[in-house]
């Protein structure tokens, strides 16, 4: 726990780039309180989720840099050219902070939105719903942020 703290708080020193008294108490407080909370019952060392969280960073900017083009196109056609639709997936991922970025991740995504999660199911809006066929969709949307 005393080596996720230190890591943490310089994280926030770096991140805040002051050595000012209350950034520095603040920001011991936030490192202490997250090493703790994760200390014993987060079973990944925290260097793997760091690991593991780096890896979907790139893939979720390029679907995000794509999706905006896509809706782009969509926005400055005059014709409008959209079938949007509502889609019932499935995630494999059992960890709720990785639903949560899942979900999230698809709401930000431009063209999609997550409106609701049950259990493994997620329940998503989207603008242009090209085919209705659920392993295509799968691979689409979950499969391709469903790294963690």
């Amino acid at each position: 726990m005393i080596g996720k703290f230190i890591l943490l708080f310089l994280v926030w020193i770096g991140l805040t780039n002051s050595l000012d008294f209350q950034e520095l108490v603040v920001g011991a407080i936030v490192s202490f309180a997250i090493a703790y909370l994760f200390g014993s019952s987060q079973k990944l060392h925290l260097g793997a989720i760091i690991i593991k969280y780096m890896k979907f960073a790139p893939i979720f900017i390029k679907s995000l840099i794509q999706s905006n083009i896509e809706v782009a196109k969509i926005v400055l056609s005059p014709s409008l050219p959209i079938n949007p639709g509502i889609v019932k997936l499935k995630t494999t991922l059992k960890n709720d902070y990785d639903k949560l970025l899942l979900a999230n991740a698809i709401t930000l995504t431009p063209g999609t939105i997550t409106m609701d999660m049950r259990g493994e199911d997620i329940y998503i809006h989207v603008l242009n719903l090209k085919t209705t066929d659920k392993e295509t969709l799968q691979k689409e949307i979950i499969d391709t942020f469903e790294v963690l």
